[in-house]
């Protein structure tokens, strides 16, 4: 039976997102573009297959469904795409354009986007018309516009006063009746307060953790999850969820309690990236009274006063120790605390310190020293068998290292001129919608560049595939993997980065026993292993 495919997508920006399993516009997507297929006496028969990205931009393709989509019609699996429009496909012209002008034709599959009336079976063999590209354009640009709009709206609100996060902090909730606006909550005010109180009495962060597990009060996480029991934002916490030296510090530090609103905290990095990073303190914005405080302002600072003068006892060098983010209790997972009792430094969990009730080594102290001994014995003896058994597959692959070099220095240059083809493209696009370029000519300048791109396409995959033939006898993650054992063992000190490249975690049990997770694949493991049984 032959198969349709619908591709379906909304962005995140949808406020539905939020409080439905599905929203709504995917719905009126589905509805649509079935009413669409069911007008079509051409589509009787077919197999109707959806795919469906709910909350993710079409600025780039890293879609999971989307990839999928792509990835079965490459293997011929169905011939017809439909969508609702351009957007819901890609918002990036260039990236549309290349699909309808050579993808898609390559692979002999029809798209279809149906509120644009666009058929690609009604512009074979020609491009697919000014009115297109122009839209490619609109979108791309839309895309820019309404990213830079909201990023104004809501840094306008929040100079305001106006909160517009979708969660309050912990010890307030959003005021009911008023929108974009924040109260103490009943339930979790008290809480922080008596942090705060606990603080001021001089108790530190640990001792006050003590406190609020002898008096079972709910963690931040787990009062989320009591009252968003549907949520996933905790899916992977502890069910026996316990107050730590790490929230406690965390409501320490939160200058919202004072009524305060705080503000570029973080930058988000781009349209097309949306992870954020942290702005320098002195960027940051304080918009007084927006809010009732639970605590003074003078109480706060001197909280901070008695959290900075108990946080002098620990060791402040984290860039230049050997384990830093490797040591892990072995019993609860959490990342063990790095402490500094003259002239000992030692491990501590955290979980242990605050909760009597616990797996963890209570009262346990694990030296760094010795720590540090057993995982390099344990590391350069492992990487001494690596290498042992890499230098037998390096000397078989030692004669091919010449002509693998000239391989590699062909298809570099390829590439490059795929990329500059790629340019010269875009270049041809926008001087041909601007009206500088007549179309006669614009179509022979785009059939030269793709006769040249499908060449050099065809030539990199023959040197792709004699390049593969040549480096099957030693794999590349092995090649990297020996290379830097080989650099470790020959240094003089062992880094942090040497171990990281190595080591996943290394977990800490009662009684100083170690367990070393490394970041080998199957075959290393395999290789080093067997090195070990022949020796």
């Amino acid at each position: 039976m032959k198969k349709l495919y619908l591709y379906i997508r909304l962005s995140d920006a949808d406020d539905d997102l939020k409080f439905k399993t599905e929203s709504e516009s995917i719905a009126n997507q589905r509805t649509l573009l079935y009413r669409f297929i069911r007008a079509r006496r051409e589509f009787d028969g077919y197999e109707v297959v959806e795919f469906i990205d709910d909350g993710y931009s079409g600025t780039n393709g890293n879609r999971p469904s989307f990839e999928r989509m792509i990835e079965s019609l490459k293997n011929g699996e169905a011939n017809v795409v439909i969508c609702k429009d351009f957007s819901r496909f890609f918002r990036d012209y260039v990236e549309i354009g290349d699909y309808l002008e050579r993808i898609f034709p390559f692979l002999g599959v029809r798209f279809i986007a149906v509120n644009d009336g666009y058929d690609s079976d009604d512009y074979k063999g020609s491009t697919a018309g000014m009115e297109v590209v122009m839209k490619y354009i609109v979108y791309s640009y839309y895309s820019r516009d309404l990213s830079q709009k909201i990023k104004t709206v809501m840094s306008t609100r929040k100079s305001k006063g106006e909160f517009v996060a979708a969660q309050a902090p912990y010890g307030y909730m959003k005021d009911p009746n008023v929108k974009r606006k924040i109260i103490p909550n009943p339930d979790t005010a008290p809480v922080v307060r008596k942090i705060f109180d606990l603080a001021l009495e001089g108790k530190t962060p640990a001792e006050i953790a003590v406190v609020l597990n002898d008096y079972k009060l709910e963690t931040p996480s787990a009062y989320f999850m009591r009252m968003n029991p549907d949520s996933k934002k905790f899916r992977t916490a502890s069910q026996e969820a316990c107050w730590t030296v790490s929230n406690v510090r965390e409501i320490l530090k939160r200058r919202e309690y004072t009524g305060v609103m705080v503000m570029n905290q973080r930058r988000w990095k781009g349209l097309d990236n949306p992870r954020t990073v942290w702005t320098d303190e002195s960027e940051w914005q304080i918009i007084p009274d927006c809010h009732e405080a639970i605590v003074s302002e003078s109480e706060y600072e001197e909280a901070q006063k008695v959290f900075r003068k108990i946080r002098k006892g620990y060791d402040r060098s984290p860039d230049q120790y050997l384990l830093r983010s490797l040591v892990h209790c072995g019993a609860c997972g959490r990342t063990m605390q790095r402490q500094k009792h003259s002239p000992v430094i030692y491990y501590t969990c955290l979980k242990s310190v605050s909760n009597r009730e616990t797996a963890c080594p209570v009262g346990e102290r694990f030296i760094e020293a010795d720590l540090e001994r057993i995982v390099k014995n344990d590391l350069l003896e492992k990487l001494r068998l690596l290498v042992d058994a890499d230098d037998r597959l390096y000397a078989a692959a030692a004669a091919s290292e010449g002509t693998e070099e000239n391989l590699r220095f062909r298809l570099e240059q390829i590439e490059k001129r795929i990329k500059q083809i790629s340019v010269s493209r875009v270049s041809a696009y926008e001087r041909y919608a601007e009206g500088r370029l007549q179309r006669d000519i614009y179509l022979m300048e785009r059939d030269k560049l793709n006769a040249e791109n499908d060449s050099l396409s065809t030539e990199k995959e023959r040197l792709e595939k004699e390049l593969l033939a040549l480096s099957q006898s030693r794999n590349r993650e092995l090649t990297e993997t020996c290379d830097m054992a080989r650099r470790t063992l020959t240094a003089d000190e062992l880094t942090n980065e040497m171990l990281l490249f190595f080591i996943d975690r290394v977990n800490v049990y009662s009684g100083m026993r170690v367990e070393i997770i490394y970041r080998f694949s199957d075959e290393i493991a395999r290789l080093i292993e067997q090195e070990n049984t022949a020796e």
